[in-house]
């Protein structure tokens, strides 16, 4: 006869097997289409599971707590462990339905050209995960799937011509800012640089400030000076929608790649900087 205890014992192996099989079964991967795009470019990203032509008008509620996506350069991501690394890129926030599909299509950012990997913030998953809600998406070796889970961007030379962003407003649905017209921006010329103010439109209110750099693209220069980042209101009342305003000061005209980042949520974009005639 088999001790009442050892039973015990087995039982409660296997209950403990069967929920890590249960967690890894749930675990999140995600998957690029397409898997190669310039700077730019519209990239969506799908959650495992979710049907290749799958929509948003499909989704069922109730909808699940989102989940924040970065890009990450290949070669950097297993030395990535929190979200507020700075070579991560935010690209946008993706909200599972209740059968845990979800999808979000995002503009690439102007990054390095070279092979990213895709992290992520996932509060909801730290019951399922020992606590983590950070997780960098590895590649296995061998998978169907391993052909959609990495993101290859490439970013046009800025020698010839400058690759500007968007013309209007550029987001990343966290945080904004407007491209001017043909992606040219005209600066006040004076006597130690090219002078302009930038401003930036968070979607929720951030306790910390943003941080602003600026480097140029079509030849070697001293970075972008930001003389100050200030925050503010543009009307009164509960309605009002605060937003900062960084000024800058080019120390020449060209191609220039700007950044803004608070706390994980970071936006880039290009720019042709001229001074006024």
């Amino acid at each position: 006869m088999i001790p009442r205890r050892l039973v015990v014992l087995v039982l409660g192996a296997a209950v403990i097997a069967a929920g890590l099989a249960s967690s890894a079964s749930a675990a999140l991967f995600f998957l690029f289409k397409p898997t190669t795009a310039d700077a730019g470019e519209l990239v969506t990203v799908r959650l495992g599971g979710t049907p290749v032509n799958f929509t948003l008008e499909q989704r069922e509620k109730p909808f699940r707590n989102g989940i924040r996506l970065y890009l990450v350069p290949s070669g950097a991501a297993e030395e990535v462990s929190s979200r507020f690394d700075p070579r991560l890129h935010f690209i946008g926030r993706i909200v599972p339905d209740r059968n845990s599909r979800g999808i979000v299509t995002f503009r690439v950012p102007p990054l390095g050209s070279g092979a990213y990997a895709l992290a992520s913030w996932c509060p909801a998953c730290a019951k399922n995960s020992f606590g983590r809600t950070f997780f960098v998406q590895t590649v296995p070796k061998v998978s169907r799937y391993r052909r959609w889970m990495g993101l290859r961007v490439q970013m046009p030379s800025a020698r010839e011509t400058c690759p500007v962003s968007e013309t209007g407003t550029y987001s990343n649905g966290l945080l904004s800012t407007t491209v001017p017209p043909g992606g040219v921006l005209s600066t006040r010329k004076e006597a130690d640089g090219l002078s302009q103010k930038l401003g930036w439109l968070p979607h929720r209110r951030f306790p910390d400030s943003l941080a602003v750099r600026g480097e140029r693209l079509d030849a070697p220069s001293p970075p972008m000076k930001v003389l100050g980042v200030n925050w503010g209101y543009a009307s009164s009342g509960p309605g009002a929608k605060g937003s900062w305003a960084s000024a800058v000061k080019f120390p020449s005209e060209g191609c220039w790649r700007i950044s803004g980042r608070v706390q994980d949520i970071s936006l880039s974009y290009v720019v042709k900087v001229v001074a006024d005639s």
